[in-house]
């Protein structure tokens, strides 16, 4: 069953982890959706994902029709999450895999579809991608590494934050 205040608290740990990013590709959407699609399933990971996107570019005001694919293909991310942690443990190795596909699909789809909108050729927009995916694919993969991991761990053990103290909920 999903637990709304973990799932709430972590996209809003995840959005503002991407506000506050030292360094363009460095972003927390891929190492967030993992351990949050293993624990509550595909379809929560594929709303984790899409609804991170979509506030990351509200909150930055770069809403367009870029946010609509990016924010798909992460949707697309958080569902296959789903699915393929159903049948794996939540491990670096684990996270570490999907990350490194995960962040090739994102990048494929995502870098086709930019150009076809900028009416860019194809050779300059595959051209102009490699180094954006070689530093995306650094920065999944430590996030897979480091962060998924812990978010994994915190999911699993912690109990769920109450709005209500002790006190109060045997008074209610």
């Amino acid at each position: 069953m999903l637990d709304t205040a973990k799932f709430a608290f972590g996209l809003a740990l995840c959005v503002l982890a991407r506000l506050f990013a030292f360094a363009p590709n460095v972003e927390p959407i891929m190492g967030f959706t993992m351990p949050y699609a293993k624990k509550y399933g595909k379809y929560a990971g594929l709303a984790f994902a899409l609804i991170a996107m979509v506030s990351i570019d509200f909150f930055t005001q770069r809403l367009g029709l870029w946010t609509l694919y990016t924010a798909g293909a992460y949707a697309v991310i958080g569902f296959a999450a789903g699915r393929f942690f159903e049948t794996r443990k939540s491990n670096r190795k684990n996270f570490l895999a999907f990350a490194v596909a995960g962040t090739l699909f994102f990048d494929v789809a995502t870098a086709l579809l930019f150009g076809w909108q900028f009416r860019q050729p194809l050779e300059l927009t595959l051209l102009g991608q490699i180094p954006f995916t070689a530093s995306h694919l650094l920065s999944n993969a430590a996030a897979a590494l480091l962060l998924s991991p812990a978010i994994a761990w915190a999911l699993d053990k912690t109990p769920s934050p109450t709005l209500l103290p002790d006190a109060a909920k045997r008074i209610a």
